[in-house]
């Protein structure tokens, strides 16, 4: 199983176009995922009027594919993560 962490959506000409989740997938394996309108063999993708919910982000960190800029979309993220570790004991 998996922990979502923090998410962002992205829209072009007001539709839905790309949603990035940042995603524990391990203690200390944290990962940016994204799906986006755009098919791509083998990676999710989805329809510019999809409902956004949790089970959509969870399809996301799922099948989505893999960013390897995560600071840079999600700056600060490992500081939260700690932060969200220490306020969970």
């Amino acid at each position: 199983m998996f922990n979502i962490l923090e998410s962002r959506i992205e829209f072009k000409a007001t539709q839905l176009f790309r949603v990035t989740v940042l995603v524990e997938f391990s203690k200390g394996d944290v990962r940016a995922v994204y799906a986006d309108t755009i098919p791509k063999t083998g990676y999710m993708f989805f329809h510019p009027n999809q409902e956004l919910n949790y089970g959509f982000l969870e399809a996301v960190a799922a099948y989505g594919q893999e960013r390897r800029d995560k600071d840079d979309i999600f700056p600060g993220w490992h500081s939260k993560l700690t932060e969200l570790r220490r306020n969970c004991k």
